[in-house]
């Protein structure tokens, strides 16, 4: 087996062990569901503005394959962050009026789902910032934009099932 086989396959356990750990995740935050406070403390117009950032975040490293250029890691920079910052945001905001991790069952599985999901896409800030250097010393990594372009997509799509099962599910 060369590097390349060993690096594809070793990226794709990481997914899939990624997968299972959501799974645990979403299943332990539906065993605990409570409606009442859904109601309460989501916002949809955040929801819709973080949506639309984490595919236009997937959407740039696509473009990061076809083209390479510098812009669409810097873009993709700015809206990772702001994503981060908007989830930071939200957080603040549930602990201002003392909904926490600490307040019951359904807030500690939200917050470990969401915290586990920003910290992937801090992942993503890290791998973009690794890339950007890469390219600034012209080394040959095609295959570092494959998976960057793949951990992307499975970010949103991680987030598209985070979105339907802890917002939008009734």
């Amino acid at each position: 087996m060369n590097k390349f086989n060993k690096n594809l396959l070793g990226f794709w356990m990481y997914i899939i062990s990624d997968c299972i750990m959501f799974s645990v995740l979403f299943i332990s935050f539906i065993n605990s569901n409570n409606f009442f406070l859904k109601k309460i403390i989501f916002n949809y117009r955040t929801l819709l503005i973080e949506t639309i950032f984490l595919l236009i975040c997937s959407y740039l490293s696509t473009k990061i394959l076809k083209n390479n250029s510098f812009k669409y890691y810097f873009l993709n920079l700015i809206f990772s962050i702001l994503f981060l910052l908007i989830e930071y945001k939200d957080i603040y905001h549930l602990n201002s009026i003392n909904l926490n991790f600490k307040t019951n069952n359904f807030l500690s599985n939200y917050f470990i789902i969401i915290f586990f999901h920003a910290f992937h896409v801090l992942i993503s800030i890290l791998f973009c910032i690794n890339l950007i250097f890469l390219k600034k010393y012209k080394k040959k990594f095609k295959i570092i934009n494959i998976f960057f372009s793949l951990f992307w997509h499975f970010i949103h799509i991680i987030w598209l099932f985070l979105m339907f099962i802890i917002y939008i599910k009734k």
